[in-house]
């Protein structure tokens, strides 16, 4: 699937109002037509969204289970009980153990904690681990980012004697776990309004609920009661790189969590920018999305995600420049492999005729590193846009992990092919799957099926979304600034992609290998422009094209420009190939 593939879809365009949405907060007609577009057309609704506070955080105790959660944890804290904190080797899971590690060390109890290493134990919680627990004297256990499915293994550790609290953003199975208390927005009788809190974003819900009941119980009265804002950093990257929404909560979460990582990043984040070679003070979500969480993912994919946490909670700068370090070169270790897989499996794909059969797509090696193959699985359905499923042979069992299209939802089309699988567990887009080798086939067959019926045949063309059309000259240095009032971009909220209409393409040249640079010019304006990953546009261009663009502010020695990032482009009406 080749960016010339993708439909183009302009929203509908209504000047008038965006012009009044523009007055009324003192924006332009771009971003109020943006805003329009996000749903976003009373004025009311507009402020509330681009003027986002703290103060209007949902009170924690609407989260079913909080109640119960901070009663049991501050027992635990009076009767100086052992507490363990349990998570997901995933950069979600690493910042929410290291958010509710470090709040309770902040409050001067020493808590443990524990990540499964991915290879060798798998996802979630299992019973030789709460075993061992149990031995050490563990009696709470908080599990972030994990634990709704595990409902054998919670039985246990209450056998045992240990009390859970299970923390989990994940779809819920039919039988849930007794677990002492249970915090997760999807669950039937949570009434809680928001319901894609990130794991992290479920942690600092928790330590914010605990801190309201530790002040009621005159905890603080001869001290001094912590800032939650010290622990939005974290906050800010789990959400973003577990990839959920970022609208409502979470929006306001992350752009309070960027302003810390700016203003006061902690000592492990502000080594990891170093190493990342990003400045303080020029962090956004895309630097979190591609430079800091990679290498935070990379050691729970290839060997332990403990190390992350180690170094996001220490106070010893020696011990930070060592685990970034560490991160660094696993990182480029998990970019070695994750190559050898893609490559790999296109080959597979091409040579099987897969793309042009199929409606899904399912790859199995006993070859490929579990640890890897979730990225590989983005990539490909990226790159054919189809629900995708790697799987990598392990104690004779096929694991691996599944990525789906917009038009799908990943979780539900599992659903229907659960007496195939082993086990199973996600969301829309991204799901863990376990299956037996003797329903490998059965399962291709199945999730092929299920596919076809879930998704129109128009679901499985990309569409390029486009919030405005501009001419150049309304895409001034004053005018581009105001669209990083919409920011921060991720998921739910991406950047704003504008249409340029009829413009000439001047000195277009192929730079670092793969990527297209060129001046724009239209009615006398002249902009530069990059389209990364698309050398192979320069044999389309014609005289006259059309541009899918993000308008983006770049400084350089202490002047600023607007720039145009090119998502896709095409030869504009009546204008044919070079």
């Amino acid at each position: 699937m080749s960016k010339e593939d993708k439909k183009w879809f302009l929203r509908p365009q209504d000047p008038r109002t965006s012009q009044r949405i523009a007055e009324a907060l003192e924006t332009t007609p771009l971003v109020g037509q943006v805003l329009l577009n996000r749903g976003y057309g009373e004025i009311e609704e507009a402020a509330q969204f681009l003027n986002c506070q703290l103060a209007d955080l949902i009170d924690p105790y609407a989260l079913h289970g909080m109640e119960k959660a901070v009663k049991r944890i501050i027992s635990a804290m009076e009767k100086r009980e052992k507490i363990l904190v349990y998570g997901d080797y995933d950069v979600d899971g690493v910042t929410a153990t290291s958010l509710i590690l470090l709040f309770l060390r902040d409050l001067g109890f020493t808590t443990h904690y524990y990540i499964p290493k991915r290879v060798e134990e798998g996802y979630g919680v299992n019973k030789e681990s709460i075993r061992k627990f149990a031995k050490e004297g563990i009696g709470l256990i908080i599990t972030v980012d994990c634990g709704i499915s595990s409902v054998d293994e919670i039985a246990y550790a209450n056998s045992l004697g240990m009390s859970v609290i299970v923390t989990d953003h994940h779809e819920p199975p039919v039988k849930l776990p007794e677990a002492e208390a249970l915090i997760n927005p999807l669950v039937a009788k949570c009434a809680f309004p928001y319901k894609a809190l990130s794991g992290v974003g479920l942690a600092f819900y928790l330590v914010a609920g605990l801190r309201k009941g530790l002040r009621e119980a005159g905890f603080f009265k001869d001290g001094i009661e912590p800032s939650l804002v010290e622990y939005l950093d974290l906050v800010a990257v789990g959400t973003i790189a577990d990839i959920v929404p970022l609208t409502g909560i979470n929006r306001i979460l992350v752009r309070a969590g960027l302003e810390q990582i700016n203003l006061k990043p902690r000592l492990g984040i502000r080594t990891l920018l170093e190493v990342c070679g990003v400045q303080p003070g020029h962090v956004d979500s895309s630097s979190v999305a591609y430079r800091l969480a990679p290498k935070i993912n990379a050691a729970g994919r290839l060997s332990d995600a403990m190390r992350g946490v180690l170094l996001l909670t220490t106070d010893s700068r020696e011990d930070a420049e060592r685990e970034a370090g560490f991160l660094d070169v696993e990182n480029d270790e998990r970019q070695r492999i994750e190559r050898k897989i893609y490559s790999e499996a296109v080959e597979i794909i091409q040579s099987g005729g897969i793309e042009e059969e199929h409606r899904s797509i399912v790859l199995s090696s006993a070859d490929w590193h579990p640890g890897v193959v979730g990225i590989v699985a983005s990539r490909l359905m990226e790159r054919y846009y189809r629900p995708t499923v790697l799987l990598c042979l392990e104690s004779g069992i096929y694991k691996g992990s599944a990525r789906g299209i917009p038009n799908f939802h990943l979780f539900q089309g599992l659903s229907r092919c659960r007496d195939l699988l082993i086990e199973f567990g996600g969301h829309k887009y991204a799901a863990g799957v376990k299956v037996a080798p003797e329903n490998l086939e059965k399962f291709k067959e199945r999730f092929e099926s299920v596919v076809r019926e879930m998704v129109p045949e128009e679901g499985f063309t990309p569409v390029m979304m486009l919030d405005a059309q501009a001419n150049l000259d309304e895409l001034g240095l004053e005018q581009v600034v105001k669209f990083q009032d919409l920011s921060p971009f991720g998921a739910g909220n991406p950047e704003p992609v504008v249409l340029i209409r009829d413009v000439q393409i001047l000195n277009p040249r192929v730079v670092g290998g793969d990527h297209l640079s060129f001046t724009v010019r239209q009615n006398g304006v002249s902009i530069g422009a990059i389209a990364f990953r698309q050398a192979h546009e320069l044999e389309r261009l014609a005289e006259r094209m059309e541009l899918a663009v993000v308008p983006e502010v770049q400084s350089w020695q202490g002047v600023s420009q607007v720039k145009l990032r090119v998502k896709s482009m095409r030869p504009a009406e009546g204008h044919s190939d070079r």
